[in-house]
C-alpha cells in the first residue's frame, strides 16, 4: 500500500482551473468526471443530489457549483476550455440535468454530492464522494459500493453479486497486466454482494477488463497519479524541514524540491519544469490579466463589481504605497472571474493569485528575477503542504483561517525568502501571517459583491508583506509553525456549521446580506 500525503501539484497549487472555488467547483467537477467515467457510454441524463444541510445549498450558483458539477458529469475537467458554455450545450444535445436537495443519507460530510448519471443504452452509473479542500476529493460510494479513493489511480471495480468470486484469482489476473497498488473488496449499500476494487498505477487494457467482466473503470482526475515510486513524506514541520536543510548543507528551496521528487516520483527537472511551465504562468496571468489585456470576457452576474482599475487609478493619492499597493493590486485582479484566464488554488480558488501577486510585487518594488520567484513559489508550496498535513485548510471545516490564513502563510514565507531572511525567520514569518488569522469564519455572501471574502483578501495580502517584514527584524511568534497550524486547526473546527461556507451565518445574518442572497437566488433560479 502507497502511504499518501499532501504534495505540491495535487494539493498545494492545484487543479489549474476555470474561474470559481476550489472546493466548491473543481472537486464536484471531479466527482463528475468520476463518475461519468465509470458510466463509460454516451451520456444521456444527469441526476446531482445535495444536502439541505451541507455547504452547497447555501452558496449554489455563487462559486460556479452548478457549472463545475455539470461540466464533470459530461466528461470535463475543471480547466475545460468551453466550461462556462456547459449549459446550453447540454441543452444543444438534448441531455436533462436536475439538481435536488434533498436529505443526504449516504455521506454526513458537510461537502458531499451524489451523482447520478444515465447513459444512452440506459445503463446508470452514481458516485457519492466528499469534496475535502483544494479541489481535492474522496469517494464514499461507487456504483452502489463502499469505496474510498482519491482520484489519484486508475481503478477497476469487478462486480461481484453473489461473493461467488475468488479476490485472489482476480488480483493475480490484475497484477499480470501492471502494477497493482492496493487493493480490497468493497461491500454493497443494499444486498449480499460486493465489489473487488484494484487501484493500478497505468490504464488497465481492455483484455485485463474482458477476463474481470462485469466491471467498470474510474480514471484519474489529479495530475500527478500515485505510482510505486512515491516515498515516504520528507517533512511534516517546518522545524524538520529546516533541519534537514541545515544537515544536507541545502536551501529550504532545494529540499522543497527533495520533498515533491519523493512524493512526486518525477525527477527534479520534472518538478521544476512543472512549476516554471505551468503553475507559474497561469498565476502570473491570472494576476496580471486585468492590467496587461484587452477583450477579456468577464464572467459577472448584476451583483459583482469590480475594484481592480480603481485602486490602480487612486495610486497617486493612496495612503498605501510601495510593495503592499502593489500586492493588493494584484489581488485585487484575482477577483474578476474571466473566461479562460485560470485559477490557480492555494488553497482557495484564487489563492495561487494572491500568493503570486504578492510576490509579483517584491518582485516590481525590488528588481527580482522570475527564477527567484521561482524558488519563493516552492518555499511557498512547501508551506502550502504542511497547512494540508497537519489540518484541512478549506472554508468548510476551518474557515476563512484555512483559506486566506493559509494563503496569506504561504505569501508572507515566500517574501521573507525573498527578501534575505534565515530559515528561522522564513518560519516565523509563516507563523505570524497563519496567527493574525485564527478563528476567522467563512460566511460568503451571495450576492454581496464578493464579501467577506474580498476585505479578508485585502487584509491577508498586505498582512503577508508586514508579517514578513516583522519576522526579518528578528521578533519571535512563540509557536513554531506546526503549533500555529494545529491551533488554528482546533480553533477552526469548533466553529458551528453556520459558520462555515454554509452562508447561514456570520455576515450572512445581517438583514442586509439576507436581502443581497434572497435577490440572488431569486436571479440565479431564472438562469
Amino acid at each position: 500500500m502507497v502511504q499518501l500525503y499532501p504534495e505540491f501539484y495535487n494539493d498545494t497549487f492545484g487543479p489549474i482551473m476555470q474561474p470559481g472555488s476550489s472546493s466548491h467547483m473543481a472537486a464536484p467537477c471531479r466527482m463528475g468526471y468520476l463518475c461519468n467515467s465509470l458510466l463509460g457510454e454516451e451520456l444521456a441524463a444527469i441526476r446531482v443530489e445535495l444536502d439541505t444541510e451541507g455547504s452547497f445549498t447555501g452558496t449554489f450558483g455563487l462559486m460556479n457549483e452548478d457549472l463545475g458539477m455539470l461540466n464533470g458529469a459530461a466528461g470535463h475537467l475543471p480547466d475545460y476550455p468551453d466550461f462556462f458554455e456547459i449549459k446550453p450545450r447540454l441543452q444543444a444535445a438534448g441531455i436533462p440535468y436536475e439538481f435536488d436537495f434533498c436529505v443526504m443519507k449516504e455521506s454526513s460530510h458537510i461537502n458531499a454530492v451524489k451523482f447520478i448519471l444515465t447513459g444512452k443504452s440506459g445503463k446508470k452509473a452514481s458516485l457519492v464522494a466528499n469534496s475535502t479542500g483544494g479541489g481535492m476529493v474522496e469517494t464514499v460510494w461507487v456504483n452502489g459500493y463502499g469505496f474510498a479513493g482519491k482520484g489519484d489511480t486508475w481503478v477497476l471495480l469487478a462486480y461481484d453479486p453473489s461473493h461467488s468470486r475468488s479476490h485472489e484469482q482476480l488480483l493475480e489476473a490484475v497484477s499480470a497486466g501492471g502494477t497493482c497498488l492496493e487493493d480490497g473488496i468493497a461491500p454493497a449499500q443494499q444486498g449480499e454482494g460486493c465489489a473487488h476494487w484494484f487501484k493500478l498505477e497505468k490504464e488497465p487494457s481492455a483484455e485485463l477488463k474482458a477476463t474481470l467482466a462485469p466491471c467498470d473503470c474510474m480514471k484519474p482526475v489529479l495530475p500527478v497519479p500515485t505510482t510505486s515510486a512515491k516515498k515516504p513524506q520528507l517533512f511534516d514541520t517546518m522545524v524538520e524541514w529546516r533541519r534537514l536543510a541545515k544537515e544536507q548543507g541545502k536551501s529550504l528551496v532545494d529540499v522543497a524540491i527533495d520533498y515533491e521528487m519523493a512524493a512526486s516520483g518525477w525527477t527534479r527537472e520534472e518538478v521544476v519544469a512543472y512549476m516554471r511551465d505551468k503553475v507559474q504562468p497561469a498565476m502570473y496571468r491570472r494576476s496580471h490579466a486585468s492590467y496587461e489585456e484587452e477583450g477579456l470576457e468577464w464572467q459577472h452576474t448584476p451583483f459583482d463589481q469590480r475594484h481592480e482599475q480603481a485602486w490602480l487609478d487612486s495610486e497617486q493619492d493612496n495612503m498605501v504605497k510601495g510593495p503592499i499597493f502593489k500586492s493588493i493590486k494584484y489581488m485585487e485582479a484575482n477577483f474578476p472571474s474571466f473566461k479562460g484566464v485560470l485559477n490557480v488554488p492555494g488553497p482557495m480558488g484564487g489563492g495561487g493569485g494572491l500568493i503570486y501577486g504578492t510576490l509579483s510585487a517584491l518582485q516590481d518594488e525590488y528588481g527580482y528575477t522570475d527564477e527567484q520567484l521561482l524558488n519563493a513559489l516552492f518555499i511557498s508550496a512547501g508551506v502550502g503542504a504542511l497547512c494540508y498535513t497537519r489540518s484541512a485548510p478549506t472554508g468548510e471545516v476551518t474557515g476563512c483561517t484555512g483559506e486566506m490564513g493559509c494563503c496569506s502563510a504561504m505569501a508572507a514565507a515566500g517574501v521573507a525568502y525573498l527578501r534575505g531572511g534565515t530559515d528561522e525567520q522564513i518560519e516565523n514569518a509563516a507563523t505570524f501571517a497563519l496567527m493574525a488569522a485564527i478563528g476567522w469564519p467563512c460566511d460568503p455572501i451571495p450576492g454581496g459583491h464578493g464579501m467577506a471574502c474580498h476585505v479578508r483578501g485585502l487584509y491577508m495580502a498586505s498582512m503577508s508583506v508586514v508579517c514578513a517584514q516583522y519576522a526579518l527584524l528578528g521578533m519571535d511568534p512563540v509557536l513554531p509553525f506546526h503549533e500555529e497550524l494545529d491551533v488554528a486547526d482546533r480553533i477552526g473546527r469548533s466553529l458551528s456549521g453556520d459558520l462555515l461556507c454554509t452562508s447561514r451565518g456570520g455576515h450572512c445574518w445581517a438583514p442586509s446580506a439576507q436581502k443581497c442572497m434572497k435577490a440572488f437566488r431569486d436571479w440565479h433560479e431564472k438562469q
